[in-house]
């Protein structure tokens, strides 16, 4: 049935967007395959060059690598010379694109969303029955690829930004204070914690072996495993005491995320504080329709509603919750003085003191 009450202006420019964002969409195994055959490093140590040349270097076809260089170069993630027939990358997608161990490499999510497309099925599951995906049946591409999608913020951000805005943090783990990272995930915030403060006593919790296997390994390169103490323990099974506990990214994907923070209350010490840094959110829902709340909200449909609701509860806070319901659940916990310290685009830090 055709609705002859459409208005052709905002219907043109519907159907330019879904053009936009299926043009975006369509880069995902691009990249992918980029990412994995390591062309975009190729690229940074060998542009400007043509494509044939190219190929050889990095021993693949050339007429698939001519067709996925042209796709980049349409969406100016790499650049082309037409005169020379030569593409390079600039300093700007050098940083983003190829290196790996940079304040700016963003190529963790597209295996974010790689591996949620492996999910579809489960979640359409999911959606008709109302339970849930549990956290070690995600596809592997989320695990590593939320890693490397979260270190470049966290480069730049938690030990410079975010963790001085916590009221004595500072002083009181340079001299030796304890710090538990629950939910660590492969430890990533664990481990520059530990480098940043090395008289302290740094604790990583996850109730998934495998992440804390990769997290031990990382620390180990690290030259900092004699810092860390990684346990698997979820977040109201781990032992211990501490003048600070930290939930970096993971409370809105708790089943009980209440239970969790009254389980960190009674394990910290006098005058401790909680740490929660999590994606940035208005309380009105209308107020995160922006670019934000889009990747936001599509990445908490795939990823964090599900395994909320596959565990205890089943809250399913979702990762654009708010500060209000955060907040609330931080005092159902019995936490006082709760409050935002810290927000930027896409995070913010909030502190409750025991």
């Amino acid at each position: 049935m055709s609705d002859t009450n459409l208005d052709i202006e905002k219907l043109k420019n519907l159907q330019f967007k879904i053009m936009k964002d299926v043009a975006a969409s369509a880069l995902i195994p691009l990249m992918r395959i980029g990412d994995q055959l390591g062309l975009f490093q190729k690229l940074s140590e060998l542009g400007p060059i043509n494509s044939k040349k190219f190929a050889e270097e990095a021993r693949v076809d050339e007429r698939y690598l001519r067709e996925w260089l042209y796709a980049l170069s349409a969406t100016d993630f790499v650049s082309y010379d037409g005169a020379k027939e030569e593409f390079s990358l600039s300093p700007e997608q050098r940083a983003v694109f190829a290196d790996e161990e940079g304040p700016a490499n963003m190529m963790g999510a597209y295996e974010v969303l790689a591996g949620q497309v492996y999910a579809e099925e489960k979640v359409i599951d999911a959606f008709k029955t109302g339970a849930g995906v549990a956290y070690e049946n995600a596809c592997p591409l989320c695990f590593t690829g939320t890693a490397r999608f979260f270190k470049p913020s966290y480069q730049v951000n938690l030990i410079k930004k975010w963790l001085p805005m916590i009221d004595g943090f500072e002083e009181k783990m340079n001299l030796g204070g304890s710090f538990a990272d629950v939910g660590c995930g492969h430890g990533l915030s664990t481990l520059m914690v530990a480098q940043a403060f090395p008289e302290a006593s740094v604790f990583g919790f996850d109730f998934h072996e495998p992440s804390i296997i990769e997290a031990k390994k990382l620390a180990d390169n690290a030259g900092s495993s004699e810092k860390i103490s990684y346990e698997i323990a979820d977040a109201k099974s781990y032992s211990g005491n501490y003048d600070y506990i930290a939930f970096f990214d993971c409370l809105h994907d708790m089943g009980d995320p209440v239970g969790a923070a009254k389980y960190a209350y009674d394990r910290l010490n006098d005058d401790g504080a909680v740490i929660l840094i999590e994606p940035t959110a208005n309380d009105k829902p209308e107020e995160n329709f922006n670019i934000y709340g889009q990747m936001y909200y599509s990445f908490s449909t795939m990823g964090c509603i599900p395994v909320s609701k596959s565990q205890e509860v089943g809250l399913a806070l979702g990762a654009q919750a708010g500060p209000a319901k955060l907040i609330k659940v931080l005092e159902k916990a019995g936490f006082r003085d709760c409050k935002i310290v810290k927000k930027n685009a896409t995070n913010m830090v909030l502190e409750a003191r025991k």
